[in-house]
């Protein structure tokens, strides 16, 4: 419990006691502790009194845990669940561990700051009770006094938690255990909770939890590159995927078909994320998937986005126009959603009206309306766009353009008057004006659009701590589209600031590619994406593999990230 949450909860129970003719007077330490447990103390007010005022304070139901009789089995789960200094720190005692909830009395149950710190250790959702201060730490005395002193699953070694998770799965499973047993396992809750905050503080972007014929392997991606960081023995493969299913909301007993969820509780610590899971059926089993959406990420500004200054001016100058159509290409994970977010933060002020469409909702941005078109809403894109034309936007920014329709009325309403933010899946920039006509759009409904595409890609970005210079060949240079006068590069080693990657962090390369006159015209006479891309060349256009070189020249990737990223642009 911090001084403010403290502070703020007096002020409220001070009032309440007022009404109730009790006097309070004076309260030492009145930051540090809680006037009810003053009262108590002091004999001004007996529990029972205060927990109904507690009641009345947070509209929470009261549950003294000093009335209760616990199992001793239930006792060795749920302190090895929360640790006794987690329960001194917060005033709290576990009451119930019940699917994927654990109910607890707390003496300040609307700490929201309190219970992320303690969903962040269970692993769990947290059912709130109120009660006394000194009725809980009774409990703690009683009950805790006699268990071995237990650190939270995130300080732990993950070869100790790992051993005495496999303990307890193999007797439960030698037992005979149901299967909410297994899920519900507290050895297994901190082993899965160690995985999860080492892996989401690495800067892992997605986790993946994959069963195979003869183990269960866990790997992440950092900076766009999958890495194996565990592989565990089969046992784990139901226990690890069934926990996860539950914390997303999915169906258990489905196993057949794909399910997608979200965990949106404060499962990592230190961290607000949301966790996007999806379950995919597999030879060996589910596999699961968690795209991790960080809700206090700070966005990146266009001028932080890393583009060569003629891009960045040109974009900027696009954006700020107040009609056309501006599309982010790139595959999946090149940050189209970054870019399209930066753009938005940028435009985003009083004098405008911005609508989204999105699928999700990634990050929340104040003064926008923000529209979920997933399929729990069962809203499509184009349904978005149609109803966003009647809500007098200035600016709509639709997710995906997925099909025909979705393109046509995008492009209609860039050219009546409104700026239009959008994403396509193709390999550049001019890919993306011949994905359009091959969408079955009119070319001169395209030609006639003022159409901007962003290509872009990210690139790992060397490690300043241990990258190496090196010389390379003529040969290679000249392959490179590199001057001899820039020869000196560096390459990727490996250090402990890298975790032995070489590589630490992302930059974007940016192709940006605006319709001219000149590309209009091959567009009317339906010309393949080749000629559009080597006609906006000659208008001075920087190529992905040109703004890549530009990086490597600059000291700041490899060639082999080059190529990587490159390969198909």
């Amino acid at each position: 419990m911090t001084r403010d949450a403290i502070a703020a909860f007096n002020k409220r129970l001070f009032k309440a006691f007022q009404i109730r003719d009790i006097k309070v007077g004076a309260v030492p330490d009145i930051e540090q502790r809680l006037i009810s447990d003053h009262l108590i103390a002091q004999g001004t007010a007996d529990a029972s009194q205060v927990n109904t005022v507690l009641e009345e304070v947070t509209g929470i139901q009261a549950l003294d845990p000093t009335f209760i009789s616990f199992d001793p089995s239930f006792i060795a789960h749920i302190t090895l669940l929360v640790p006794e200094s987690v329960a001194r720190d917060e005033t709290v005692f576990p009451v119930r561990h019940e699917n994927e909830y654990i109910h607890l009395s707390m003496a300040m149950p609307q700490d929201n700051e309190a219970i992320r710190r303690l969903e962040a250790v269970t692993g769990s959702r947290i059912k709130p009770y109120c009660c006394n201060g000194p009725a809980i730490r009774s409990a703690i005395d009683k009950y805790y006094s006699s268990r071995p002193p237990v650190a939270e699953p995130e300080a732990e070694n993950p070869a100790i938690l790992l051993e005495a998770a496999l303990k307890s799965l193999n007797k439960l499973k030698t037992t005979r255990a149901d299967s909410m047993a297994l899920i519900n396992n507290a050895d297994l809750i901190r082993l899965l909770q160690h995985v999860m905050n080492a892996l989401v503080k690495s800067g892992a972007s997605d986790l993946h939890m994959e069963p195979r014929e003869s183990d269960f392997r866990i790997r992440f991606r950092k900076d766009g590159v999958m890495q194996t960081a565990w592989t565990w023995p089969p046992i784990f493969r139901d226990a690890i995927i069934d926990r996860l299913k539950l914390l997303s909301r999915m169906d258990l007993n489905q196993r057949s078909l794909p399910q997608d969820g979200s965990i949106n509780f404060g499962l990592i610590k230190d961290r607000v994320v949301d966790i996007r899971v999806s379950a995919l059926p597999s030879l060996y089993g589910e596999k699961i998937v968690m795209r991790i959406l960080e809700r206090d990420k700070k966005q990146v500004t266009l001028n932080e986005m890393g583009m060569e200054p003629r891009d960045a001016a040109l974009l900027e100058k696009t954006i700020h126009h107040p009609t056309g159509l501006i599309l982010v290409t790139g595959p999946t994970g090149s940050g189209k959603s970054t870019t399209l977010y930066a753009v938005l933060t940028e435009l985003n002020t009083d004098s405008v009206n911005i609508v989204t469409a999105e699928d999700p909702v990634e990050y929340k941005l104040d003064g926008l309306t923000q529209v979920s078109c997933t399929a729990d809403t069962g809203l499509s894109f184009k349904d978005a766009l149609r109803s966003f034309l009647r809500q007098d936007p200035d600016i709509i920014m639709v997710g995906e353009i997925r099909d025909a329709e979705t393109a046509d009325i995008a492009l209609k309403a860039a050219m009546t008057g409104h700026l239009v933010l959008s994403t396509l899946h193709t390999n550049d920039a001019a890919g993306a004006i011949s994905r359009l006509v091959h969408m079955g759009i009119p070319p001169y409904l395209v030609a006639s659009a003022q159409i901007t595409v962003v290509a872009q890609r990210l690139m790992r970005r060397l490690c300043e701590k241990c990258k190496t210079p090196f010389t390379p060949g003529n040969d290679m240079l000249r392959a490179m589209e590199i001057a001899a006068e820039d020869k000196t590069l560096y390459q990727s080693v490996g250090c402990p600031e890298c975790a032995g990657t070489g590589y630490h962090g992302r930059i974007g390369i940016y192709e940006i590619l605006q319709v001219s006159d000149r590309i209009m015209d091959l567009i009317l006479k339906d010309q393949p994406a080749k000629a559009i891309k080597e006609a906006a060349m000659l208008e001075g256009m920087q190529t992905l593999r040109e703004a890549a070189a530009a990086k490597l020249s600059a000291g700041l990737t490899t060639i082999e990230e080059m190529l990587r990223v490159t390969m198909d642009a």
